[in-house]
């Protein structure tokens, strides 16, 4: 995007699918993987409208590494098979017309004796963390 929140000239996007990302690595991997894939929901908006509501959980990433691990290797948790059958494909798509602001919204909702905010802000000094979310679709540009 060229601009913040909005797709550049007249250009309109229709979202096939959504996806998150998530990778934790580091002395609290599983329990920030844990924490942060049961307590955090993403809003997809279009203006001031929500379009899609779910949790983490809900938008499995369909990509990426993946392992069970074993007695000799750290376990890999991963959102998701990565595979492109797993990613959460939308009934109907959304279409963002031309010049429509676009915003995802992360939240966090504590649940449990453990807030993964807290959990994240005060993670160890080894510990890598990646959030991601990702909306799938055709690009299209009106060319005259």
């Amino acid at each position: 995007m060229q601009s913040a929140g909005q797709l550049a000239s007249d250009q309109t996007y229709v979202v096939l699918a959504l996806r998150c990302y998530l990778y934790f690595d580091g002395t609290n991997a599983r329990a920030l993987y844990n924490q942060v894939s049961s307590q955090l929901y993403f809003t997809f908006q279009l203006g001031d409208k929500p379009q899609f509501s779910a949790g983490c959980w809900y938008h499995p990433a369909g990509g990426g590494i993946y392992s069970g691990g074993n007695a000799t290797v750290a376990p890999v948790f991963s959102n998701g098979m990565p595979t492109q059958e797993s990613i959460l494909k939308l009934a109907r798509p959304i279409v963002i017309p031309v010049r429509q602001n676009i915003a995802v919204q992360a939240q966090f909702f504590a649940m449990g004796g453990t807030n993964a905010l807290t959990l994240l802000n005060s993670a160890a000094t080894d510990d890598q963390m990646c959030i991601q979310y990702i909306f799938d679709g055709l690009q299209t540009r009106d060319v005259q």
